[in-house]
């Protein structure tokens, strides 16, 4: 296999395609037969995440700049955007295709319905990964995956799908890095190597920092809930009955409303931060790991990774906590009608940082493969 051969990676999980009687992993078949009767040339698509050929080839094509020739078939459904292993190939390969002008080449097939991409569940907090689907143009194939394989409208979608395919590689623009817009504002001559890397350095810290912020109103989060576990076994003992437990879910939901809000809004502020400078970062890192650079870009960059290196060590262990909250609330939530959104939005916050966490896990995981001549920017 070589870089200029098209390439699919099949995202879905094992357990969708043992429900539907294995028909997603051969519609990935049938996609690259199709493309190949199409356009004369083989698309190889990768399907099992568990090999090795799996992961060497994700991070092979992903570190020699994707090329025009990649692409990521997320097969969408409830159940692969419960999956943090689906959720974190999307976010990565969207940064990655951003990074060098790409985005076409995330192509998802939404398979079976999930009501926040067709905007059917407002209610429901909003799902950055979900946002990220959205925002391409993503297959329907709702009601195609009830129909016989063999049937016209089933071949005739999924010949279309791989002309669609055939048609991104014949279009795509070349591979193109996406220089990084400064943060604090627009300037009119394009910021050079130092000084991008002297914002992004000032502004690691300042993420640190929100994810500390975070985690101590999840903490006080948590102490309300106590506060509440401890009410209700009083006015079990009192023999206070459903009526005094719903009196303290009341209360709760009150209590909770503040630091709800504020977790909501910090939650939201960590991912779009992150998001946002993602294709610039990886950018940076690909540059200085492809590059001749000058002895003075190269300290920048060496000091730079390091509080790369730094901040993910910090925030890693800071996210495990998050998970194990977000856990342990989860079943919590189903006895009140009032305290179900509240813990919802906490669930929905809490996965935006774990979902950001993969971003900096990815520019630590770039950092540790690039070679600058110094054994100490490890």
């Amino acid at each position: 296999m070589t870089n200029t051969q098209p390439v699919g990676f099949w995202s879905y999980t094992h357990r969708d395609d043992r429900l539907d009687g294995g028909r997603i992993a051969r519609l990935s078949e049938r996609i690259a037969n199709a493309f190949e009767i199409i356009t004369g040339e083989p698309l190889e698509i990768f399907l099992d995440k568990k090999s090795l050929e799996w992961g060497d080839a994700w991070r092979m094509r992903l570190d020699s700049a994707l090329t025009s020739t990649t692409f990521l078939i997320p097969i969408v459904t409830p159940k692969f955007l419960m999956s943090q292993e689906c959720r974190r190939e999307v976010i990565t390969f969207a940064g990655h295709a951003a990074s060098l002008g790409l985005n076409e080449l995330l192509l998802p097939i939404h398979y079976v319905n999930v009501p926040q991409l067709t905007h059917e569940a407002e209610e429901r907090p909003a799902d950055e990964v979900v946002d990220l689907i959205s925002k391409r143009q993503w297959v329907d194939w709702r009601e195609l995956r009830l129909e016989d394989e063999d049937s016209p409208a089933y071949r005739k979608a999924v010949h279309e799908l791989a002309r669609r395919l055939a048609e991104i590689i014949d279009t795509a623009p070349p591979a193109l890095p996406v220089e990084i817009t400064p943060l604090n504002q627009a300037e009119e001559e394009p910021p050079g190597f130092i000084e991008v890397m002297a914002e992004m350095e000032e502004a690691l810290p300042a993420w640190h920092e929100t994810v500390q912020q975070f985690a101590g109103i999840i903490a006080s989060i948590g102490e309300e809930s106590n506060w509440a576990a401890s009410e209700i076994a009083a006015s079990d003992t009192r023999g206070g009955g459903f009526a005094g437990r719903m009196r303290v879910a009341d209360e709760l939901a009150t209590r909770l409303a503040d630091p709800v809000e504020k977790v909501d809004a910090l939650g939201s502020k960590y991912w779009a931060e992150l998001a946002a400078i993602d294709p610039g970062v990886i950018g940076i890192i690909r540059r200085a790991s492809e590059e001749d650079i000058s002895t003075e870009d190269e300290e920048a960059a060496r000091t730079f990774f390091k509080e790369i290196k730094e901040l993910a060590g910090v925030t890693t262990t800071t996210t495990a906590q998050l998970q194990d909250f977000s856990n342990s609330i989860g079943g919590a939530a189903q006895g009140s009608r009032r305290l179900r959104p509240q813990f919802r939005t906490i669930q929905a916050a809490v996965q935006k940082v774990i979902d950001s966490q993969t971003i900096i896990n990815e520019w630590s995981r770039m950092v540790d493969d690039i070679d600058l001549g110094n054994d100490d920017q490890q």
